[in-house]
Order: structure tokens, then C-alpha cells, then sequence
């Protein structure tokens, strides 16, 4: 009865040997079951360092990549912007093939006719030249690109063109005072050369309207009264910017 025992308490206990009541060990019957094997995953410390450093290149990494990345965007989106400005200037009635052509030669020829002259003709004469050439051959796209530089005065520097349009205006007042000085001078000239002519024929009793005289000396005095406005509107040309600075001097 105790062996019996020994087998059934062996048999339970799921071993694969009994043990009768002599004491001897036997195999059992039974297939000896595998044991479940758990393995750990314990990394060592130069593998914890090594995670550690490559997580911290990756991270570097990222940031720098994200950083370029947006550096890139922006950069992107200003030359669509330029872009977009640029072909808004631009008129769709004018050439610009033969105008930007003639713009140039004409830009480079200033340049090379005043290489030789002094620095201050050789810094604002070829920049003078361009403007105006660029106005002459381009005007639509001059006046757009003339808008566009207002809008961006009145933006940015407001003071500036305060002065400017000032300046301007009182040039233009100046030019019609002249031209109507002008105007005034050549009909007091042609009324003196009238008198005269008429004087002399009451005189001499001579027909000197039917000789054509009179003609000739209208002519001269009107070719006088032409040069004298001339030299008048290059006065006031060349006193527009001494006229700006006292404006400028004025406002501030």
C-alpha cells in the first residue's frame, strides 16, 4: 500500500520517476515534460550608450533637417513672390525684346562716353541714362515699375516722398512761371518790333512789311525770346537739387 502511494503522490506531481517503498528510484511511463525557458533581455552598458548617442545624433539630426527644410520653404516662397511681381510689371501692349535692347545700348554707350570724365558724371549720368531710356522705349512697364516704387516710398519711407512731391510740384510751378515769362517776353518783343517797324515807315515812308523786313526781324527776336527760354528752364533744371535739399532741410 505504501508503494502504491508513492506512485500515485509521483504520478500527481507530474515527475517523471517514482520512488517505491525500498527507496529505489524507477522511470516513470509517463514523457517527462520540457521546461519553459524565459530569456531576459538585460542590454549591457556599452549597448545603453551607444543607444543613447545615436538617439541623440538622430534627434540633432531632425531639428537640422526641419530647420533647412523650412529655410528652404521660405525661400521658395519669396522667388514665387518676385516672380509674380516681376510678370505684373510688365505690359502686355509692349515688346520687350527690342525696348530691354535698346535700354541697355543705350545705358552702356553713357557709360563708355563718360568712362574718361569726372566721377561725379560717371556715377549718376549711365544710372540717368538707363531711367530714361527705360521710359522712352518702355513706358507702360516704366509707369507700373514707377508705381510700384511709390507704393513701396509710401510704405517705407513716407517723409521721403513727401519731400519728393514737394519738390516736384514747386518745380513745376517754377516751369509754368518761366513759360509764362516767356510768353510775356515774346509778345512785348513782337509788340517793340511792330512799333519800331511802324515808326520807321511812318519816317521814310517805306513798305517794309511788303519787303519782308519785318518778317526777319520777327524771326530773330522770336529765335532770342526761344534761346532765353532754353537757358531759363536749364537754370531752374539745375537749381531742382539745391530746391529739394532747402525742401528737405524745410520739412525736417
Amino acid at each position: 500500500m505504501a508503494a502504491e502511494a508513492g506512485v500515485v503522490a509521483n504520478a500527481a506531481e507530474g515527475s517523471g520517476s517514482w520512488t517505491s517503498s525500498s527507496g529505489q528510484t524507477k522511470l516513470s511511463i509517463y514523457p517527462t515534460p520540457i521546461p519553459e525557458l524565459i530569456l531576459l533581455d538585460t542590454p549591457s552598458a556599452l549597448e545603453k550608450q551607444i543607444g543613447m548617442v545615436r538617439r541623440e545624433i538622430t534627434g540633432y539630426y531632425t531639428g537640422v533637417h526641419s530647420k533647412a527644410q523650412g529655410i528652404i520653404d521660405r525661400w521658395i516662397s519669396v522667388e514665387e513672390r518676385v516672380e509674380t511681381r516681376i510678370k505684373s510689371f510688365r505690359d502686355p501692349t509692349e515688346p520687350l525684346n527690342p525696348g530691354l535692347l535698346y535700354t541697355g545700348i543705350s545705358a552702356l554707350t553713357t557709360s563708355v562716353l563718360t568712362r574718361s570724365r569726372g566721377l561725379p558724371t560717371r556715377i549718376f549720368l549711365p544710372p540717368t541714362a538707363l531711367i530714361s531710356a527705360f521710359a522712352y522705349f518702355l513706358p507702360g512697364t516704366a509707369s507700373r515699375v514707377g508705381a510700384y516704387g511709390r507704393e513701396l516710398e509710401d510704405r517705407y519711407v513716407p517723409r521721403f516722398g513727401e519731400i519728393r512731391r514737394t519738390s516736384i510740384a514747386h518745380s513745376g510751378i517754377a516751369w509754368e512761371r518761366a513759360k509764362e515769362g516767356a510768353a510775356v517776353g515774346r509778345d512785348s518783343v513782337n509788340k517793340g518790333v511792330k512799333s519800331i517797324v511802324e515808326s520807321i515807315e511812318q519816317g521814310t515812308g517805306l513798305n517794309l512789311k511788303a519787303m519782308g523786313w519785318a518778317q526777319e526781324v520777327k524771326k530773330e527776336a522770336q529765335s532770342v525770346v526761344d534761346v532765353i527760354q532754353k537757358d531759363t528752364k536749364e537754370v531752374i533744371e539745375s537749381k531742382s537739387p539745391s530746391s529739394d535739399s532747402e525742401d528737405s532741410k524745410r520739412l525736417v
